[in-house]
């Protein structure tokens, strides 16, 4: 056998091609020379997610005519260290169990069942599965799920709907939805369900919208319903929609207004501080008075500073965010309450928030 060195010396191995995604952050194509880069340690992972690249590995015999029935999906967490780098030794570690498992039960077999019981793997969460899915059809030219017209009919229909025909539909219709946005009959659909359907149905639409770069027109609609709205949770969810895109200027006083102010931090606000952290780190690098109230707020909540340190180490590994970050945290102008906030980062830690 030939000295495997890398995922792509595995992946040849085994006879495949392999299509990437990464689906911590958000869910997006990787390009073949972004992992190999990162595998040789040549470049960091370009979108690190709690000390973790999340991958999902489309592995298609090379001999097949139908992608769609042989393929094989890996949904595989490698952890990287403070600058997004893999150890190779984790590296290493994960292709012999992977070589292992295929050299004992034969190449088919061990393709599929290659990550059982394996430390790296992963199953992402429903609501994760149902976009990835989504996005994977739509990139394939695929056929939507049987969910999507169930949808598609509810919202061709008059809304507000007063039987709660929504609570019937699939959440994987919804994703199906959301990745075919750029379809000219399906944008005026999206724009309708912000308008029309019940706030459940919208914010799940939401946050599934959060996987795609939007038009003009819906990021408009979005920007205007969100500027219009004082609840954090909601705020929250029309944040998520826009988060693949820079921050709308005509939202940052509906988003301090949310927020609220620096003394206070109730579940009602860390829903929208989450949305901000985990999905526009990237805002937060070019406004540093938002990114200053996020953290003021984190640190005179009363959790022991578990979400602040949650939140601050997730910042700290964002390739943008890390410098405002710490330009902030270490600056003579905050507050004795995050100075001791910050202080509690160095200290050892018993427990996560979840």
């Amino acid at each position: 056998m030939n000295q495997i060195e890398s995922l792509s010396d595995l992946f040849s191995l085994v006879g495949c091609q392999v299509n990437y995604y990464d689906i911590g952050r958000r869910i997006q194509r990787l390009a073949p020379q972004q992992v190999i880069q990162f595998d040789k340690k040549q470049q960091p992972y370009p979108y690190p997610f709690r000390k973790h690249a999340w991958l999902a590995c489309v592995l298609s015999p090379t001999n097949s005519q139908s992608k769609a029935d042989d393929s094989v999906i890996w949904f595989i967490r490698l952890p990287i260290d403070e600058q997004g780098s893999l150890n190779l030794g984790t590296r290493d570690h994960f292709i012999k169990t992977i070589v292992d498992r295929i050299m004992n039960k034969g190449k088919e077999q061990g393709l599929n069942e290659a990550l059982e019981d394996n430390p790296y793997a992963f199953t992402p969460d429903q609501e994760r599965m149902a976009n990835f899915h989504a996005i994977m059809a739509t990139s394939m030219k695929q056929a939507p799920s049987p969910y999507f017209d169930d949808v598609k009919d509810y919202l061709t229909k008059s809304l507000p709907d007063e039987n709660d025909t929504w609570r019937q539909l699939g959440l994987q219709g919804i994703a199906d939805l959301a990745s075919r946005h750029a379809h000219k009959d399906i944008e005026p659909l999206i724009i309708k369900a912000i308008d029309s359907t019940p706030l459940a149905f919208s914010m799940a639409l939401c946050n599934c919208l959060e996987h795609h770069t939007l038009s003009n027109e819906l990021s408009s609609k979005l920007k205007n319903v969100c500027s219009e709205e004082n609840r954090p949770e909601v705020v929250a969810g029309y944040i998520r929609a826009l988060s693949n895109g820079s921050m709308p200027p005509q939202l940052n006083l509906s988003l301090f207004q949310a927020i609220g102010d620096l003394s206070t931090c109730d579940d009602t606000h860390i829903h929208l501080i989450t949305a901000l952290a985990a999905k526009c780190p990237h805002w937060l690098a070019n406004e540093p008075a938002l990114l200053r109230i996020i953290m003021e707020k984190l640190a005179h909540r009363e959790d022991g500073w578990l979400g602040f340190n949650q939140i601050a180490t997730e910042l700290s590994q964002h390739p943008e965010a890390n410098i405002p970050l710490w330009s902030l945290l270490r600056s003579d102008h905050i507050s004795s309450t995050l100075q001791k906030a910050v202080e509690s980062l160095f200290a050892p830690q018993s427990s996560t928030v979840q």
